[in-house]
C-alpha cells in the first residue's frame, strides 16, 4: 500500500477514537449532573408535601381563574432550569427552584382550568415520561382537588423515581383514610414498549393520560396507540414545538384523524421573550356521555 493510500485509512481512525472519548465524557458529565440533581431533589423533597397543602388551599375561584394561576400560583411552585434557551426570562426567579415544573405557566394555567371542569369521572392517572415528577405530582393533586375520585396513579420512565415521586408515593401511602380514600401509586422503571408496561396498562385500564416519553414519532404513536382503547382522556406534550417535530406532527396527524371520535383542546401560548415556539400541551377528550 502506497504512503498516499495509508493517509486515507489511517486519518479517520483518530477522529473516530476522539468522538468516542468524547461521547464517553459526555455520559459521565450527566451522570455527575444526574447525581447533583437527585442530591438537591433530597434536599428539597419536603416541599412535596408544601406543594399538596397549597393546592388544597386553592378556593374553587382561583382554580378556575388562569391569570392567577399563570402569574402567582404556578411559578412560586418552581420551575425547570434545563434548556434555558426555550424558557422567558422573566420568569427566572423560579427556575431551578421548588418542584422543577417543566412547562410554560402560559400553557399550564389554561390546562388547569380546563382540567377543573373535567376532572369528576378520572379514576385513574398514567404518566409516561415523568422526568423529576413535579407535574405528574401537580396534575394527580389537582384531579383530586377539583372533583376526581383517583383509586390509582402511575409513572412510567426508565430513570429510577426521583426523590420527589418517592416522597410523594410515601405520603399518599400514609394519607387517612378519614380524609380521602388513599390511592395506589405505581412507579414503572421501565420503557413504555416493554411487556411489563403492557400489563400494567391493561390491568389498570387508565382513563387518564398524558404522554411525553419517546419524542420520536414511532415512540410517541406507539405510547398513543398503548392507552388508546382505555383513556377517556389523553393529552400529549410538546405538540406545538419547533424542538419536537415529531410530537408535532403527530398532534396535527391525531387531530385529523382522531377527530370522529375525540374532542380536541390545546394550550399553546407562547412568550414573546422567547425566540421561537416551544412546548405545547394538547388534549384530546373522547366523546361521551360525560
Amino acid at each position: 500500500m502506497e504512503l498516499s493510500q495509508l493517509k486515507h485509512v489511517v486519518r479517520p481512525l483518530v477522529p473516530a477514537g476522539l468522538i468516542a472519548l468524547n461521547a464517553r465524557r459526555h455520559r459521565e458529565g450527566e451522570r455527575q449532573l444526574e447525581i447533583q440533581r437527585r442530591q438537591k431533589f433530597n434536599s428539597l423533597k419536603d416541599i412535596v408535601s408544601s406543594t399538596i397543602a397549597a393546592i388544597w388551599a386553592l378556593t374553587d375561584s382561583q382554580c378556575a381563574d388562569a391569570d392567577f394561576l399563570e402569574n402567582i400560583f404556578i411559578p412560586a411552585l418552581g420551575l425547570n432550569d434545563e434548556c434555558l434557551h426555550e424558557q422567558p426570562p422573566e420568569l427566572s426567579a423560579s427556575f431551578g427552584k421548588g418542584l422543577h415544573i417543566w412547562q410554560y405557566p402560559s400553557q399550564l394555567a389554561g390546562y388547569l382550568v380546563w382540567l377543573s371542569r373535567n376532572a369528576a369521572h378520572i379514576e385513574s392517572y398514567l404518566e409516561i415520561g415523568c422526568r423529576w415528577g413535579g407535574t405528574f405530582i401537580l396534575i394527580s393533586e389537582w384531579i383530586r382537588r377539583t372533583g376526581g375520585r383517583l383509586r390509582a396513579v402511575t409513572c412510567v420512565d426508565p430513570i429510577e423515581p426521583t426523590p420527589f415521586i418517592e416522597a410523594y408515593f410515601d405520603l399518599i401511602r400514609k394519607q387517612s383514610p378519614a380524609v380521602q380514600s388513599p390511592i395506589q401509586g405505581t412507579y414503572l422503571c421501565e420503557f413504555s414498549t416493554s411487556a411489563t408496561v403492557r400489563r400494567a396498562v391493561d390491568r389498570i385500564r387508565p382513563d387518564f393520560v398524558f404522554i411525553d416519553g419517546d419524542h420520536s414519532l414511532r415512540g410517541a404513536l406507539a405510547d398513543h396507540l398503548l392507552v388508546r382503547d382505555y383513556a377517556r382522556i389523553i393529552v400529549h406534550h410538546d405538540v406545538y414545538s419547533q424542538a419536537c417535530p415529531d410530537t408535532t406532527f403527530l398532534w396535527e396527524t391525531l387531530r385529523r384523524l382522531e377527530s370522529h371520535e375525540f374532542d380536541f383542546v390545546e394550550f399553546v401560548n407562547q412568550y414573546s421573550s422567547v425566540a421561537g415556539q416551544f412546548l405545547g400541551i394538547g388534549v384530546m377528550k373522547r366523546k361521551s356521555q360525560f
